[in-house]
């Protein structure tokens, strides 16, 4: 009975642990993706545009792993991500989805050198990170 009690215990701190290491990475996660795009706004500005496929790549693949990290134990805790994620799944995924699609949209304009459409989809993302803060984030 007291090993019954000793796994309970354990299997509690070991579930605490795996949320907190997934909020850490989704936290992390989100870091990167806005210094890549602090870079992204710096080259823009410059008018480096072929320098921004590599960064909107990366962006791309954050944003393809990032639902991934909200597990639905993952919203207790040093996490500012809104419980409303795991009632609203398909919507905060289609955001994630669309922002994964602005970035790729961003990546190809950066190949082409087309900086007006890089411009309008760097914007794009942007909002996207807005609109997912407004209604996911507390």
């Amino acid at each position: 009975n007291d090993m019954d009690k000793i796994l309970v215990v354990l299997i509690f701190f070991a579930s605490n642990l795996l949320a907190n290491d997934v909020i850490t990475q989704r936290q992390d996660s989100m870091q990167n993706f806005n210094k890549l795009m602090r870079e992204a706004t710096q080259l823009l500005k410059s008018g480096e545009v072929q320098s921004l496929n590599d960064i909107y790549g990366e962006i791309e693949i954050i944003m393809n792993e990032y639902p991934n990290l909200f597990p639905d134990e993952s919203f207790k805790g040093k996490t500012k991500a809104s419980s409303d994620i795991i009632d609203n799944r398909d919507a905060f995924n289609q955001i994630a989805s669309e922002t994964e699609q602005w970035a790729s949209l961003a990546k190809i304009a950066a190949k082409n050198n087309d900086i007006e459409q890089v411009q309008q989809h760097h914007q794009s993302l942007f909002s996207s990170c807005k609109s997912c803060h407004s209604r996911f984030r507390n």
